[in-house]
């Protein structure tokens, strides 16, 4: 048996931002460090209150905001520990009162607005917040009012008001309980700074909570990694989500960076952005950057400003790196998890078009991690993790928190991985879907790798089915690259590239052809939608 892999050493080189982002311990701190230093530097831009100086925000005259909005909570009675759940979308009133929480002490939760009234009960019933912050209506829907019923009828669960009354801008509040800024011993940074609802597409959306030391934490990694001067980055996804918590919103503080939000997407407004405002950093799941890339405006847009073009959640496909690469930016899978609270695996510079699609590229140096019992070059195994980001523990689930870590303090991923010889990592598949067929052991993730090198094939997702012989067998839903017809020709043709890369056993038994494959609110493949589709068909 081969021995095991030693971790690699630290590359000064990946992280040019070790020495220039200063390592703070909570938020606000990177915000006060930046509005010392460059006060008049531009810290957001809220699209969706056009181009003028009224949507458009310095570090100090963000922290001046900060201040008035952290006035306003305290005079409500929010305070150390205290959960302040938000309804309300990327754009500068979620950045004002997400940085205000950080100020106090106070727990964030993020509502998406596309959340259904169930949804949303659950996470209120779950996080028993003191104060819920809610835009009024959201496409049509009066998602203020649905709030304010739920407040009613979930114990536990305090007022719900407008953004107008918590702002504060230009305003009132007296301040008498806020803390300085500066003061990282206000509260102690350790207790819970988010809390973040796991997708739930595996059952019940869990809370993770994750520590004010930790977020600060992510925040100077990743920003360490990606940094450069007159950074400007495009947030555009859910504030409920960690991602749009610290990759989008907390990195570009970190760096002193500029924000730009997005309430929606909008693949010609994330050129026109681009362009006009000289967009340096850009990412999201694959779906958002190959809708993009698949506009008109694409080819004509002038994408020169992109430094860093950054994709996770999901695979990327090897067709479209090409066009990626043509922007002159730097390009990288990143690998994380709400659990992780920041990316923990990242492809080099360097990294071929194969590397980009089939990888995760590399952990980073600083984090401890390995595959399985000991990390062993072409030996599949669960990706653990060990490093000072992870989450504290799921809300009051004590037995979920134990089952998350191993003995020694590592966390279980759920991530089958195999260190190849280049030292990269591929996922090969999930440890909770990881199916058994006639024994023998099925990686989803494998199945639909070898099925995408077919030329028509544009995504596929594979799950398993219940079977009167086998126990369990793949089914696999195929998405065709434009222009491509699916026909009965062209299954058996797909069904025939399958059996010429895998092993019998391996071979999913049933084919579906999707115009596109349903979603989570944040991009992900929603097999749980999928499974039920087969159900339903019988």
């Amino acid at each position: 048996m081969s021995a095991p892999v030693e971790q690699p050493a630290l590359d000064p080189a990946l992280f040019p931002g070790r020495d220039a982002v200063p390592q703070c311990r909570r938020l606000i701190d990177y915000i006060a460090y930046w509005a010392q230093r460059t006060p008049q530097a531009p810290f957001d831009h809220d699209t969706a209150r056009g181009d003028g100086v009224q949507a458009r925000r310095s570090y100090s005259q963000a922290l001046v905001d900060i201040e008035q909005c952290a006035a306003r909570l305290a005079d409500k009675g929010i305070g150390v520990g205290d959960v302040v759940a938000a309804l309300v979308g990327p754009s500068a009133e979620f950045i004002t009162l997400y940085a205000a929480c950080s100020r106090l002490g106070a727990t964030w939760v993020g509502l998406n607005p596309a959340y259904s009234v169930p949804e949303l009960a659950h996470v209120l019933t779950d996080a028993r917040p003191a104060l819920i912050v809610s835009i009024g209506v959201y496409r049509d829907r009066p998602v203020a009012e649905e709030l304010t019923r739920l407040a009613r009828e979930i114990a536990g669960v305090g007022e719900v008001v407008g953004f107008d009354d918590v702002l504060g801008l230009g305003g009132a509040g007296s301040g008498e309980h806020v803390t300085a800024p500066a003061d990282e011993n206000a509260y102690d940074v350790d207790a819970t700074a988010v809390i973040v609802y796991t997708s739930g597409t595996t059952g019940r959306p869990k809370g993770a909570e994750i520590s004010h030391r930790a977020l600060a934490t992510g925040c100077y990694l990743q920003a360490s990694r990606f940094f450069h001067e007159d950074s400007h980055a495009i947030a555009n996804l859910p504030v409920n989500h960690v991602a749009g918590l610290l990759d989008m919103a907390g990195v570009p503080i970190a760096s002193g960076g500029c924000i730009h939000f997005m309430a929606e997407f909008d693949p010609d407004g994330i050129l026109e952005l681009i362009e006009r405002e000289r967009i340096t950093m850009w990412g999201g799941v694959p779906t958002i950057l190959a809708l993009t890339a698949a506009r008109p405006a694409w080819k004509t847009a002038d994408l020169s400003s992109l430094r860093y073009l950054v994709w996770g959640g999901a695979p990327m496909p090897i067709g479209l790196i090409p066009q990626l690469r043509a922007t002159g930016a730097s390009l990288s899978t990143v690998y994380g998890l709400t659990e992780s609270c920041v990316s923990v695996a990242y492809n080099d510079p360097d990294a071929t078009d194969e590397q980009l699609a089939a990888t995760i590229g590399r952990p980073d140096p600083r984090m401890q991690w390995r595959i399985g019992d000991r990390t062993v070059v072409g030996e599949p195994g669960e990706l653990l993790l060990r490093n000072p980001t992870l989450l504290t523990r799921y809300r009051g689930l004590e037995e979920a928190t134990a089952e998350a870590f191993t003995e020694d303090g590592f966390l279980r991923t759920g991530d089958v991985a195999v260190l190849r010889e280049d030292h990269t990592i591929e996922l090969v598949g999930r440890t909770r879907e990881m199916f058994k067929s006639g024994g023998y052991n099925v990686y989803p993730r494998e199945v639909e790798a070898a099925i995408e090198t077919h030329d028509a094939v544009r995504e596929v997702v594979v799950v398993d089915i219940p079977d009167p012989v086998f126990h369990q067998v793949g089914a696999a839903f195929v998405v065709c690259e434009n222009d491509i017809e699916p026909t009965d020709e062209l299954i058996e043709s797909i069904r025939a590239h399958a059996a010429s890369q895998l092993a019998r056993y391996k071979q999913p038994k049933r084919y579906e052809m999707l115009a596109d494959l349903p979603r989570t609110g944040i991009g992900k493949v929603d097999k749980t939608a999928l499974r039920a589709r087969l159900a339903a068909s019988g």
